[in-house]
């Protein structure tokens, strides 16, 4: 017989990382930048973390977008490719 419960772990284990990424990202911008960010307005998808917020808040975070890419390979072990 099939167990739904195995089947659904799965998905389970991938939503808790997509949560991470975005606490990961939300943590890295505050710490570099000093912005806080709501993981609601952060969307991590195919190595690309999209960024929903206001215009002075996100011209902050694309001129530090470089130290924000290194911290984030450094010290939470996660691949962000670019911050749109």
């Amino acid at each position: 017989m099939f167990d739904i419960a195995k089947y659904l772990e799965k998905f389970t284990v991938l939503s808790n990382s997509r949560h991470f990424s975005r606490d990961s990202v939300c943590d890295a911008v505050k710490e570099i930048c000093g912005v806080t960010l709501n993981p609601k307005d952060v969307e991590v998808k195919e190595s690309v973390a999209r960024i929903k917020e206001k215009p002075i808040f996100k011209n902050e975070i694309f001129l530090k977008k470089a130290k924000i890419i290194s911290f984030l390979k450094e010290k939470k072990n996660i691949n962000i490719v670019d911050i749109l």
